[in-house]
């Protein structure tokens, strides 16, 4: 398919972010990627002069986007939200970012004139921008090239990153390498698979990047980190169907860690949606089977599960299961909260996953 140079600049802008600083406040960065830049654009009622009107909408569109909202308020969507603020921006974008850069372009990418990298997509260049309003006339604005907000990434304790120095590797965003199955995905999707050389060979390896969100020590990736560390000290066989972590985007520059690269599997969809009605029960027998035999090998080598759910096991191509997603948490309905983070928790756990396999409902989810 040819990537078409005149396509309305709707169709490629997306919001990839958006940050409140709480619930009592009325103020927002959503945060639009485009052509391979990032915008971020601030929304506050204080940059509104005499628009009551233009408040009010904003103040209701805040409800419906607010990241951890339901997604809509009085009837307007998030994606309302997301596709107003694109609208009243898009002049701006075309503007500041009339062309991919070759590593967002999905024609390069499909020829292989460009090669692009991990680094280009975590440390885009950034424009700060934000939503004025003078008499209910909406007035977009361009305020800076920087944009205000850090790239996510965790600043993790000396002794784990030493314990971690003797049994996976670091790799510079800079040397992984972004491998989109679908190259027009280049223009609005965060990159999840790449390619990595781990050995120092030249052998590049597929691999799952799993980004991380800001932190400090002891954060959720910490604890993921250590589960994959006893995990791979514990040298499971194949029989054992949990991830496997090759490596972790580092930083050197900032000495922080950005992400981790995991065993890449080649996946048809998780256990929620591929339970159906017409499911062998010899199929549901192996899968609870190999979700059972895993976490008791798991718990041997001390390892929790933590949010043990249908949705964190993957159904890979040849009918398997993997457990995934060691950071902790848990999930209403599956595990309680008092119990989260332990042996107990886990088995709770997979008892409402059984319960799943053998008893499911169409609108279970």
């Amino acid at each position: 398919m040819e990537f078409d140079k005149n396509r309305d600049p709707l169709e490629s802008a997306k919001v990839i972010e958006v940050l409140t600083r709480g619930e009592l406040d009325d103020d927002a960065t959503v945060s639009v990627r485009f052509n391979g830049r990032r915008f971020n654009i601030q929304l506050s009622p204080n940059f509104f002069q005499n628009s009551p009107e233009t408040t009010t909408l904003y103040l209701k569109y805040l409800q419906a986007i607010h990241p951890i909202g339901p997604g809509e308020f009085e009837g307007i969507r998030d994606t309302d939200v997301c596709k107003w603020i694109i609208d009243l921006f898009k002049n701006l974008f075309v503007q500041l970012a009339p062309e991919p850069l070759p590593s967002f372009d999905p024609e390069k990418i499909r020829s292989g004139e460009a090669k692009p990298l991990l680094s280009e997509y975590l440390f885009p260049e950034t424009f700060g921008c934000r939503l004025e309003a003078v008499n209910e006339m909406s007035i977009p604005r361009h305020v800076d090239s920087c944009g205000g907000l850090m790239t996510p990434r965790t600043y993790l304790d000396d002794d784990l990153l030493d314990a971690m120095e003797d049994w996976t590797c670091f790799v510079d965003p800079s040397e992984i390498e972004v491998d989109f199955q679908n190259p027009e995905d280049a223009l609005d999707q965060i990159p999840r698979r790449v390619r990595v050389d781990l050995d120092g060979s030249g052998h590049m390896t597929t691999c799952f990047f799993k980004g991380f969100e800001t932190g400090v020590g002891d954060c959720p990736m910490s604890e993921e980190i250590k589960a994959y560390g006893k995990i791979h000290n514990a040298n499971f066989g194949p029989d054992v169907r949990v991830g496997r972590l090759y490596g972790v985007a580092h930083d050197e520059s900032s000495d922080t860690t950005l992400g981790l690269l995991l065993a890449y599997i080649d996946h048809r969809t998780t256990l929620v949606y591929a339970v159906k009605d017409d499911t062998p029960l010899a199929m549901k027998q192996k899968w609870a089977r190999q979700i059972e035999d895993t976490l008791n090998e798991l718990h041997r080598v001390g390892v929790i599960w933590g949010d043990a759910k249908a949705g964190n096991v993957i159904i890979d191509n040849e009918n398997n299961v993997v457990i995934t997603d060691f950071e902790g948490g848990y999930t209403n309905g599956w595990v309680d909260a008092e119990k989260a983070g332990t042996v107990e928790g886990d088995l709770q756990g997979l008892q409402n996953i059984m319960a799943f396999l053998f008893q499911h409902n169409p609108d279970d989810t």
